[in-house]
Parts: C-alpha cells; sequence; structure tokens
C-alpha cells in the first residue's frame, strides 16, 4: 500500500518522496527495477543495468536496443559519477527493502535526484505496478498489468511438492528456504529442500542431494538439460522417475529467481500447472513488450519440457 499527495509518494523507506511532473528519464538501479520500468514505461527507460540475453529474441525493438547503464545498486557504485554520467530525473530501485538499499535511496536524493525504493516481494507485485504508474503517470497500463500479476498469484495451489532449485555449473549450490529464490515454491505451497546452513544459497553434496530426494529439481543451468541422464545421483533420484526435473527457462530472464522481478510471475504460473507458451504469449505482449511469433514460442515451449530420463514423464 502507499499513501500520495500531489507530487508526491511514499515509497518502501517510509520517506515522502517529491516527484518530478514530467519524468522523461529514469534510471533503474538494477536489474529487478529494469524489468519493472521496462513493463510499465518503456520509453522512459534509459537502460539496462545488465543486458538481457538473447534480448532480440524476446524483447521489442525498442527493449532489445537500450543502450547499458551502470548498476546504481552495485556495492561499489560511485553514485556521485553515475548520477553525473545518465542525469536521470528519477531512479527507481525494486527488490530487497533491507537497510543497504533504503540507505542507498537516501544517499541518491540526497545527491539531488529523487529515488523510489519499491518492494520486491512477489505477494506484493500488483501493489509496485501502481505504485510505479502512479509515480511516472501510466495508472492505466500500470492498473492493466497489476490486474494480471494479481490473476497469476490467485491461482489455486495445486498437488504440494519437495522441491530442490540448484544453481551451478555443477548444480551443487541449493537455494535455501529463507532466500529470496524461495518466494515462488512458497506461494506454491511447495516444501523447498535444502541443508542445513546460513546461507541464502548453500553448498550442497551429491550425497545430499540422493539423501533428500525431491520430486521436484529445478536447474538453473541450461546445460544440465543434457547432463542430467548421464549423472548418476540425479538419474536416481524419484524426480528423474516421475518426469520432475526441470530447467528454468530464460525468456530473455531467468523465470524462477533471477533476476527477482516481473519474470517470476512466468515462473509462478509454469511451476503451478499452466502451459508455459500460452502464458508468455501474454507476457510478452503485456510485460516485454512484443507479439511473439510461433518461432519464439516453439523455443518457450522446448525450453518449458522436462528432462526425459528414460521416458519419464511428469
Amino acid at each position: 500500500a502507499f499513501h500520495a499527495k500531489a507530487g508526491s509518494l511514499a515509497d518502501a523507506t517510509g520517506d515522502q518522496i517529491s516527484l518530478p511532473d514530467s519524468p522523461a528519464r529514469v534510471l533503474p538501479a538494477g536489474p529487478p527495477a529494469a524489468i519493472l520500468l521496462a513493463a510499465v514505461a518503456p520509453d522512459l527507460m534509459l537502460g539496462w543495468p545488465h543486458q538481457p540475453d538473447p534480448s532480440g529474441a524476446y524483447l521489442s525493438p525498442r527493449l532489445a536496443g537500450l543502450a547499458d547503464v551502470p548498476r546504481l545498486s552495485g556495492r561499489d557504485a560511485d553514485i556521485a559519477a553515475i548520477l553525473a554520467r545518465t542525469k536521470p530525473d528519477l531512479v527507481i530501485d525494486y527488490g530487497d527493502t533491507a537497510p543497504r538499499y533504503a540507505a542507498l535511496a537516501r544517499r541518491i536524493r540526497a545527491a539531488g535526484t529523487p529515488a523510489l525504493l519499491i518492494d520486491g516481494s512477489l505477494a506484493a507485485t500488483p501493489a509496485a505496478l501502481r505504485l510505479l504508474g502512479q509515480a511516472l503517470h501510466r495508472q492505466d497500463r500500470a492498473e492493466m498489468l497489476a490486474r494480471i500479476a494479481e490473476a497469476i498469484l490467485a491461482r489455486p495451489a495445486g498437488e504440494a511438492h519437495k522441491a530442490m532449485y540448484l544453481r551451478g555449473d555443477d548444480a551443487l549450490i541449493a537455494a535455501a528456504p529463507d532466500s529470496n529464490a524461495a518466494a515462488l515454491f512458497h506461494q506454491l505451497g511447495w516444501t523447498l529442500l535444502a541443508p542445513p546452513g546460513t546461507e541464502a544459497f548453500r553448498p550442497v553434496t551429491a550425497a545430499e542431494i540422493a539423501r533428500l530426494d525431491p520430486d521436484i529439481v529445478v536447474f538453473a543451468d541450461p546445460a544440465w538439460r543434457a547432463r542430467a541422464a548421464t549423472d548418476p545421483i540425479i538419474a536416481g533420484l524419484r524426480a528423474a522417475r516421475t518426469g520432475g526435473l526441470l530447467v528454468a527457462p530464460a525468456l530473455p530472464f531467468e523465470i524462477i529467481a533471477e533476476p527477482p522481478s516481473l519474470n517470476r510471475l512466468l515462473g509462478l504460473a509454469w511451476l503451478g500447472g499452466a502451459d508455459l507458451g500460452d502464458m508468455f504469449a501474454l507476457f510478452s505482449a503485456s510485460f516485454y513488450d512484443r507479439v511473439a511469433d510461433r518461432a519464439t514460442l516453439a523455443r518457450v515451449g522446448a525450453q518449458a519440457r522436462p528432462i526425459d530420463i528414460g521416458g519419464a514423464a511428469r
């Protein structure tokens, strides 16, 4: 929720932010903010802090053609130099609202540029869209997108699963149940498995994966589509026998956790049982400013298929 008066909004820092009347140059502080901004106001966005790859396949020419911009949310970012180089009317940060990010927003404002920090939690996606729409005077578009987000978030939960989300070339880094990556799994009512530890992404051994024996495994690295069948631990999991080995599609953003932005809505719908091709056709036209052609939808379908080990089917 947010409170507004003429020319100002309260953001996730709790501060009342004076906004420009007609912002024409809006800088996303990091990758999550860039995806949010690209959906609501692609014509105002200065560029990508991290270029989508392959951008031309999934985004409109306008979005795919945007230049690189420095990342303000990086720990070593030179705020004054970045603002001097890019000359934004407004900075948008979206995602984690921990004290470090609240302090960043206040430092940007102290340097003379209005900055909004918007809560990036998955459940708050509709509110984030509406807040940005109000800040940029794009309320109608933001409302349309917020309703789509609400519809995806309101999909009924299906069968509960025990899942692992594995990163790294060797798939030996597991997302913890309290990590940002876990939000999507929790929304589905699934249990996200990981070994004991304190890190958000924890080292895990092959023996621990075998012991935890999830019925769904999602690999972040697309190379595991080919590698899983030759890995004796992965091939021996219950997930391999039931068609539960999946690779997180990148369309062009990985749809489970990276970056933690609107792209996660696609992951939520997909893991919840929706046809990813159908969902992507709607999502692309609405959020990514591009009507997907048949070749693109065929690539989406190929990425969505479970890894086939010995004819297993989900």
